[in-house]
């Protein structure tokens, strides 16, 4: 197992930018359907969804015999993480111009780096110490706090951010010895039952009827999505994939011009230029180290 987390990293690369796709056509869909759903109504469509699309696929996978588990307190922590941060990025995506609210939501490289270092013993170099200041710049940038009014939504985003990163840690850690279909399998358990009883006490929303179409849309695409998120974790470092957030920058630009004639004023275009700056110097950090390892292998061989 060791071994093939390691061997394939590009295969986790490939992975990952499927599932990053995924997530920015998920915040439009969100950004859409909130004017007339409230976030929870649309955290239960994702969570139902994709609970009921695991089952399916844990039947096809050889049965629930690989929800045998260990490691239950990995899995809460990776639960409970995962349901905060997809919670809050749906409030950042529903009250916030989606490109600000994308670009911070996609600051969780930056906490990721930090918490791989206790949890998954990973160095951090002086480089990436810089890139890491640069980021949270870019952050400070884009919510300005102190210096403007803000919004609730930016703040959402950013702690979205952060428990995105406990859940990209949790999730390299958990996939050393659990299967990557139970790791999702208990987050969207219990994100359905979690979302169903919020839904049912807060009351629904009268357009399901009207919207069916883009609701059963968005609960496919998290399908997808948290299968291409799990599984990538699979083959590659948690610090390499991070920065492959930051593809969802320029959709989310498209999407929030093109649809709702959105457009970040110039300071937040610059912390969101800085961010992504901050995020491609810890990339080119990690490709570095991964053709370094594969030219040492070739002389081996040799």
């Amino acid at each position: 197992m060791a071994s093939l987390l390691r061997d394939l990293p590009l295969r986790g690369i490939l992975i990952y930018v499927s599932n990053t796709f995924c997530f920015s056509l998920i915040s439009f869909l969100v950004k859409e359907l909130s004017e007339e759903f409230r976030v929870a109504e649309l955290l239960l469509v994702r969570f139902s969804c994709t609970f009921l699309g695991l089952v399916v696929l844990i039947q096809f996978r050889g049965g629930f015999y690989i929800l045998k588990t260990r490691k239950t307190l990995d899995l809460a922590i990776r639960s409970g993480a995962g349901m905060i941060a997809i919670a809050l990025s749906f409030v950042a995506f529903s009250g916030a111009i989606l490109a600000d609210a994308t670009a911070l939501v996609f600051s969780a490289p930056l906490f990721t780096l930090l918490l791989s270092v206790p949890v998954l013993s990973e160095r951090i170099t002086l480089s990436k110490s810089f890139a890491v200041l640069m980021g949270f710049l870019g952050v400070m940038l884009i919510t300005r706090p102190g210096f403007s009014e803000g919004s609730s939504a930016l703040y959402a985003a950013l702690g979205s951010a952060l428990f995105f990163a406990i859940v990209t840690v949790w999730l390299r850690r958990l996939n050393k010895t659990e299967h990557p279909l139970a790791i999702s399998f208990y987050y969207n358990f219990t994100g359905f039952l979690v979302f169903l009883l919020w839904s049912w006490s807060g009351g629904w929303s009268e357009a399901w009827r009207q919207n069916l179409e883009m609701l059963m849309l968005l609960g496919l695409l998290g399908i997808i999505q948290q299968v291409m998120l799990t599984y990538s974790f699979r083959y590659a470092e948690a610090s390499l994939l991070a920065p492959f957030d930051y593809l969802s920058l320029p959709l989310a630009l498209l999407f929030g011009f093109w649809f709702w004639n959105e457009f970040p004023d110039w300071i937040s275009l610059l912390g969101s230029a800085v961010i992504v700056l901050s995020g491609m110097m810890l990339m080119v950090g990690q490709w570095k180290g991964l053709f370094s390892a594969a030219k040492f292998d070739r002389n081996l061989k040799q």
